[in-house]
């Protein structure tokens, strides 16, 4: 059973103490109240309307009832300028990372061919750049050319095969262009956050 005296509820035959100076409302009816007999700062012990703490939900609905003035709406949490700008530099880094994994279009040959580009795509643009770099620089036994994935304008694969000097101008011109100004973009989107003196110039960012 539960008692309140002075703003403070306690259990009759237990240690628990709660301040109900104060009882936040949830959406649902179920209460929050600040537990006082532990060292828990500004923790809210949350109080269902069922189970075991049925009892408790009760005692607190008679007090609320008698005295209304305690009852408030759930606190929220107003964020900070800074705590803004913190988030939407993360949205940045993942909307950046996502464009850029989404690929990168490159004229062959007059076709504009679409070239995927996620983690695993980026990788092997990296390696079967160096291959070309050290066949060109005249090292034996590497291949002449390399076949690679492409899609048409209607969507469906094509195998383009390039030499040496044709895939470097696809990853300089097609690949690293497309990352680094999705990148620069990413870097300006997030230096417009970082210059931002008000929550709503972050949003624009």
């Amino acid at each position: 059973m539960y008692q309140i005296k002075d703003s403070i509820m306690q259990e009759t035959e237990g240690p628990r103490r709660w301040d109900v100076s104060m009882v936040f409302i949830r959406p649902d009816g179920s209460y929050l109240i600040r537990r006082i007999d532990i060292a828990c700062g500004d923790v809210l012990y949350h109080v269902p309307n069922g189970g075991e703490w049925k009892e408790m939900f009760d005692t607190l609905t008679s007090y609320v009832s008698e005295y209304p003035d305690v009852l408030r709406d759930i606190p929220v949490h107003t964020p900070t300028l800074d705590e803004l700008k913190t988030a939407k530099k993360s949205q940045i880094d993942a909307d950046t990372s996502a464009a850029i994994a989404v690929g990168f279009d490159y004229d062959v040959d007059g076709v504009t061919y679409h070239f995927s580009y996620d983690a695993f795509d980026q990788q092997n643009f990296a390696d079967t750049a160096n291959v070309c770099l050290m066949k060109q620089s005249g090292m034996p036994g590497l291949p002449d050319s390399v076949t690679w994935n492409a899609y048409t304008p209607g969507g469906e694969l094509e195998r383009l095969t390039f030499d040496a000097s044709g895939f470097l101008a696809l990853y300089a011109g097609g690949a690293m262009k497309h990352k680094n100004g999705t990148m620069q973009r990413g870097g300006e989107r997030k230096a417009a956050v970082e210059a931002a003196t008000t929550p709503e110039e972050v949003e624009a960012a």
